[in-house]
């Protein structure tokens, strides 16, 4: 009989942890399991209507924020009706309430798993609220894991996460990342790009991902190598607030803001550089990509470390002079594509040796306490 399992993404949108979600029943033995997928909001993400043509099924609820009883009694009411083997959580400190729901509905895997180290901006209620989450997480998980430290100690409590949580890094199909010079060509042509110096990004358009720091880059990059375009890849709220600053800065002639793409492996293929001044990052799967496809990166230094895994990695700090951000990306060239590729084929980030670890808590028996 297939064991029921309840994963819980807050969106399916085109992204980092969204991804993890959905790549967890992409990647399970047909027939083992029955995946049910449960999203906030109304949106309908770009991971949706995979999951449901693979024939796994997904549920919509009102934003918790809405109202937070209303969202834990349909939580519940949703638990207790389908009966539930494993529950998988990935909403961080929401994670609260979807683990108290599992434990009352008598679910007995209840996996939480943090994806961010990102600090929001504290206040009194914002704290209680914190603590709260963190009890119930503590109090009601049987499992804490983690896509980095950071990411850990930020959702259980650093004392909390040594003890009892696991690593699990993100992982990625390495395979499909790799240099391709066919796609490199296919995309540079259908973009009108031809040979000019490709800087690229990939990412959620917000404030987080600090793409408004990239466009001011531009124009000192463009007095130096004045035939530089910028892809931007990903889609968000941000998206208005950048292309009023591409016309600010008259860059309209030199940024292709694609929206969001399902081949990212060919336009990684496509670019020469990559920049990812992020604010926070908890484990980014797309600096991941970028090393598997051999392309260098400069990066801010608030990435973890975690995924320096080779010598592309460039990090700086946002505070340095913009013209040191300048000066890296001009000098960072591509290398030995396959080399590369084979490194981050060898390492724990590879999506085959991620999910087995997430297999093996679906498999383990735990007291329904």
């Amino acid at each position: 009989m297939k064991k029921r399992i309840l994963v819980i993404a807050a969106s399916l949108r085109i992204g980092g942890a969204e991804k993890v979600a959905r790549d967890i029943a992409i990647h399970a033995s047909p027939g083992e399991y029955e995946f049910h997928y449960l999203v906030f909001g109304d949106e309908i993400g770009g991971y949706e209507a995979q999951l449901i043509a693979y024939g796994h099924k997904v549920f919509h609820l009102p934003e918790p924020s809405h109202s937070y009883w209303q969202f834990f009694r349909a939580l519940c009411s949703l638990m207790q009706s389908n009966h539930y083997q494993i529950v998988h959580a990935h909403n961080m400190f929401n994670c609260g309430f979807t683990m108290l729901a599992a434990w009352l509905s008598g679910c007995p895997i209840r996996v939480s798993h943090a994806h961010s180290a990102l600090e929001d901006g504290h206040g009194f209620v914002k704290n209680i609220y914190e603590k709260l989450m963190r009890f119930l997480i503590l109090r009601c998980s049987t499992d804490l894991v983690a896509c980095g430290v950071k990411a850990g100690e930020r959702l259980f409590g650093k004392k909390t996460f040594h003890k009892r949580g696991q690593l699990i890094l993100n992982g990625i199909d390495v395979a499909a990342f790799a240099y391709d010079q066919d796609r490199r060509n296919t995309i540079r042509q259908q973009l009108g790009l031809g040979n000019r110096f490709i800087l690229g990004h990939a990412g959620h358009l917000a404030e987080v991902k600090n793409q408004a720091f990239l466009l001011d880059l531009m124009p000192l990059v463009l007095k130096k190598q004045s035939d530089t375009m910028l892809l931007l890849l990903g889609e968000g709220d941000d998206r208005p607030m950048l292309e009023q600053k591409i016309r600010e800065l008259h860059l309209e002639e030199h940024v292709v803001m694609t929206g969001n793409v399902t081949n990212v492996s060919d336009y990684l293929s496509a670019m020469d550089v990559f920049v990812f001044p992020s604010l926070f990052e908890g484990m980014p799967l797309s600096i991941l990509e970028v090393q598997a496809n051999g392309l260098p990166c400069v990066i801010s230094n608030s990435v973890p470390e975690d995924v320096f895994l080779t010598d592309l990695i460039h990090p700086l700090s946002l505070d340095a002079p913009k013209q040191q951000w300048v000066d890296a990306i001009l000098s960072a060239r591509r290398g030995d594509a396959d080399h590369y590729n084979r490194q981050l084929r060898d390492s724990e980030y590879a999506v085959e040796k991620a999910m087995e670890k997430i297999y093996r808590i679906y498999h383990k028996d735990h007291p329904n306490d």
